[in-house]
C-alpha cells in the first residue's frame, strides 16, 4: 500500500543513490541513536525559570475576585470573600527539651513541636483572635508565625490566653495594612440560619466549608453557652471564624464531636470579644475563686457515705492555696453562700461568678449532725490547662 503524502505538495522522487549509498546513510543515526541511548539516562535537566516568575510564593497565591463578579444566588462565595482576607493560618514551634540539652554535641540537634490553627484579624492595629489551645499561655517561648491569605508571613505575639473560655489574643506588627473582618453577634441569631466557617483543616489553609446554625447555647464539658454548627470543622480549623452570609463573625470555631459527623462548635464571638477586650487590658482573665470543688448531694451519696440527708452541695476537696482550707473540710455540706441558697452543682458555680476578688462572704455547712457558719476570702482562680470535652 503506498503511503499517504505528508505534505500537499508531493516532493520530486530522488536520484539513484551509488551502491551502498543507503549504508553509509544510515550509519551516522545508528550513532546517534546508541550513543543517545548512554547519555539520555545519565543527563540532569535543570529548568531556570523566567525572572518573571521567579519570585515568591506569595505571587502565585490566586487573588480572590472582587464581590461584584459574584451573582446574588452565591451566597456562600459572598459571604466567604467578605470575611476570607481577614483570616489568618497560624503555625506555632515549641523547642522539645531532653535529658542531654545542657551538654551540646554535634549529634544533640533541637527539636521541636509543631501545630497549626487559624485566627480572624478583630483589629487594625494588628490584634488577632485564635483559641487558647492553638497557641498555648503566654510566656511559654512558642514562636507564633502568621501567614495572611496573600502569602505574607509575619511573627506574632501572645498578647493573654485564657484557657477556661478557650479564647487568646496575639498580634502582629503591621498596623494600617491589615484587613480586618466585620463582626456580628448571636444576639437574634437562629437555627437554621445559613453560615459558612474559613480556616486550615489538616494543613489545607483557607479551606470554606459551608452549613447552618444547629443549635445556640450548647454546655459541652467545661463550656456554657456554644453555638453548635454543622460546617465541617476539623482540626486546623481551631480559631478560625464562623460567619453569617454577611460575611461578619458570629463564632470562633473551638471543637467537634467526634463521636458523629459535622457536629462542631463555636464561641459566640460576643463572649470571645469580651474576653479578649480583658485580655488585651490585663493579660489575662481574673476570676473569683473559692478553692472549693463540690457536688450535688443526692441521696445515693448520703445512703453509701453517711452523708447529712439535706439539700446543698458536698465539699469533694479543698485547696491548700484557698481560705476555704480553714473553714471546710471533706464531706461538709454547703448549704448557703452569701446568704444565697446552693441546692445544686450548678447554684454553686453560678454563686461563685458573681463573687468580688477579696471579698469576705459567709458559708453555712452542714457537717454530720451539726449545723454552723464559717466566712471565706474570695480568693484569684489559678490558671488552668486547656479543656477539652
Amino acid at each position: 500500500m503506498t503511503p499517504e503524502p505528508v505534505s500537499q505538495h508531493p516532493l520530486p522522487p530522488p536520484s539513484s543513490p551509488p551502491k551502498r549509498g543507503w549504508l553509509r546513510a544510515a550509519l551516522p543515526l545508528t550513532a546517534l541513536f546508541v550513543l543517545g541511548g548512554c547519555l539520555l539516562p545519565n543527563m540532569r535537566v535543570q529548568w531556570r525559570e523566567p525572572d518573571s516568575f521567579a519570585q515568591s510564593p506569595a505571587a502565585f497565591v490566586p487573588a480572590a475576585p472582587q464581590s461584584a463578579t459574584l451573582p446574588e444566588s452565591e451566597t456562600y462565595a459572598r459571604a466567604a470573600q467578605a470575611v476570607g482576607p481577614a483570616v489568618v493560618n497560624i503555625d506555632t514551634q515549641e523547642r522539645v527539651r531532653g535529658m542531654f540539652d545542657d551538654y551540646p554535641s554535634e549529634g544533640n540537634q533541637p527539636r521541636y513541636n509543631t501545630s497549626e490553627g487559624s485566627g480572624v484579624i478583630i483589629d487594625a492595629a494588628g490584634y488577632i483572635l485564635t483559641n487558647s489551645h492553638v497557641v498555648g499561655q503566654a510566656g511559654e517561648g512558642k514562636r507564633i508565625s502568621i501567614t495572611m491569605q496573600n502569602g505574607k508571613k509575619m511573627p506574632g505575639t501572645i498578647i493573654g490566653s485564657d484557657a477556661l473560655t478557650d479564647i487568646a489574643l496575639i498580634k502582629v506588627e503591621a498596623p494600617g495594612t491589615l484587613p480586618v473582618a466585620k463582626m456580628g453577634t448571636v444576639k437574634g441569631l437562629i437555627p437554621g440560619q445559613m453560615a459558612v466557617a474559613i480556616g486550615s483543616p489538616l494543613g489545607l489553609q483557607f479551606t470554606v466549608t459551608h452549613g447552618v446554625v444547629s443549635a445556640l447555647g450548647r454546655p459541652v464539658g467545661e463550656y456554657e453557652n456554644l453555638i453548635q454548627t454543622d460546617c465541617a470543622i476539623n482540626p486546623g480549623n481551631s480559631g478560625g471564624p464562623l460567619a453569617n452570609l454577611r460575611g461578619e463573625v458570629i463564632g470562633i470555631n473551638t471543637l467537634v464531636d467526634r463521636r458523629g459527623q459535622n457536629i462542631g462548635f463555636a464561641i459566640p464571638i460576643d463572649n470571645a470579644l469580651q474576653i479578649a477586650s480583658v485580655l488585651k487590658q490585663y493579660g489575662k482573665v481574673k476570676r473569683p475563686w473559692l478553692g472549693v470543688r463540690v457536688t450535688t448531694n443526692e441521696p445515693r451519696l448520703v445512703a453509701a457515705y453517711g452523708l447529712p440527708d439535706v439539700t446543698g452541695v458536698v465539699v469533694i476537696n479543698v485547696s491548700p492555696r484557698a481560705s476555704a482550707s480553714q473553714t471546710l473540710q471533706q464531706r461538709d455540706v454547703i448549704l448557703s453562700i452569701d446568704g444565697k441558697a446552693v441546692r445544686t452543682q450548678e447554684d454553686y458555680r453560678s454563686i461563685e461568678k458573681t463573687l468580688k476578688i477579696g471579698q469576705h462572704v459567709k458559708v453555712q455547712i452542714q457537717r454530720e449532725d451539726q449545723r454552723g457558719e464559717g466566712e471565706l476570702t474570695v480568693g484569684e482562680a489559678p490558671a488552668s490547662g486547656t479543656i477539652s470535652p
